[in-house]
């Protein structure tokens, strides 16, 4: 079940969306396919929040005020103020859930490698985010690689060792590595 979120629609555009940071209201907009943009605003917090729980590409529901019903959409990009990193804007796709799309999730290591603790061995992970493709509902969160199975010093994972969910495919070379201990 995903998550609804309320949004109303925004008059305010250009330099006057300033007056909105300031009153704790958040612009986005909502573009997809074949479709015109809609300029939204939400409560910063709710903005906030629905990052914090669900980052990017993630399915969630957006309900505009006045429509309805809801509209799947998966945040594409964050726009961050460069020194205190406050969120200024949210771009959001709408997704067709019958259709396959791209999206970019981080790698998550899980558990511990024995070849650290036994031999002394460095973590080296040469892979942090990973670009997936599937069904809108099947993109999950993150990619969990569990690191138990590094028993020696040299060993490794490889992209092609990746377990995935049913219905994602990834787009990365084979044999790139994600992660390996080195002395």
């Amino acid at each position: 079940m995903t998550d609804t979120y309320q949004v109303q629609r925004r008059s305010v555009m250009g330099k006057r969306v300033a007056t909105l940071r300031r009153g704790g209201v958040l612009p986005a907009n909502i573009y997809g396919r074949a479709q015109d943009s809609v300029a939204v605003q939400l409560p910063y917090v709710e903005a906030r929040d629905l990052l914090n729980a669900h980052g990017l590409n993630t399915l969630v529901n957006i309900q505009i005020e006045g429509e309805a019903q809801p509209r799947p959409v998966v945040v594409r990009s964050v726009e961050l103020e460069p020194v205190n990193r406050k969120i200024l804007h949210l771009d959001m796709y709408q997704v067709d859930l019958a259709r396959i799309i791209r999206a970019t999730i981080p790698v998550t290591l899980t558990g511990e490698a024995p070849a650290v603790h036994k031999f002394g061995g460095v973590l080296i992970r040469a892979l942090d985010h990973i670009e997936v493709e599937g069904l809108p509902h099947s993109i999950p969160e993150h990619l969990e690689v569990s690191v138990a199975g590094l028993i020696a010093v040299g060993d490794h994972i490889q992209v092609k060792d990746l377990r995935v969910p049913p219905g994602l495919k990834l787009h990365a070379a084979p044999d790139q590595g994600v992660v390996a201990v080195q002395a």
